[in-house]
């Protein structure tokens, strides 16, 4: 089994949640496509 963590920090200008919800819906989504690409599905 594989494990990540990752240690993020924000930038000053952004509010907690708008943080979260970029980091979710951008970030998220390019993750999910990584994992999907390496375990050739």
């Amino acid at each position: 089994m594989i494990k990540l963590v990752d240690c993020l920090r924000r930038l000053p200008e952004l509010w907690r949640e708008e943080f979260l919800r970029y980091w979710r819906e951008a970030h998220g989504l390019v993750a999910d496509e990584v994992v999907e690409v390496k375990e050739g599905s």
